[in-house]
């Protein structure tokens, strides 16, 4: 019975030591790291009354850029409203990401895609946020993109939505 055993715990690990694991090893995609800090420093005054943007090109991959924003609203009347977006590209899609975040990098509001037309649809990111009134206000916009490395042009301004 013993030699039975030993026989069969032979062939076991005979035939279990031939088995060779063809699986490949799948490596985690590198996790996205927000840079803390920022590319550029911008200061939009909004009562200016212009709402024309402030444009930044930008390069973006998944860690994307920070921006550091100084939201001017002291002198508005009414209301500061920022508004942030990216170029319009084919699709439903827009392959960027955009949050505000304050000053300690702790998330204030995430953007979101807008598609306009649909032959062929156009896709832009945006982000838009009523600014506390008669205060300056410093803020940080992370853009990054979900997928390939893409160029794009960031355009930001602060302004009084009512006049």
């Amino acid at each position: 019975m013993i030699c039975t055993m030993r026989i069969a715990l032979g062939l076991a690990l005979l035939i279990g030591g031939c088995v060779a694991d063809h699986q490949v090893e799948q490596v985690d995609p590198k996790p996205v790291v927000q840079p803390r800090t920022c590319s550029s420093d911008i200061t939009l005054d909004g009562s200016t009354g212009s709402a024309t943007p402030t444009k930044l090109a930008l390069v973006l991959d998944a860690n994307g850029t920070s921006v550091c924003l100084h939201l001017d609203a002291t002198h508005n009347l009414v209301s500061a409203h920022f508004a942030a977006s990216t170029d319009y590209l084919t699709g439903t899609s827009s392959p960027f990401t955009a949050v505000l975040q304050d000053g300690s990098f702790a998330t204030l509001l995430d953007g979101w895609d807008v598609t306009v037309s649909d032959s062929p649809p156009r896709t832009f990111a945006n982000l838009e946020w009523n600014a506390p009134l008669h205060e300056m206000t410093d803020v940080v916009l992370w853009i990054r993109s979900h997928g390939a490395t893409t160029p794009t042009t960031l355009n930001l301004t602060l302004f009084e939505p009512f006049e």
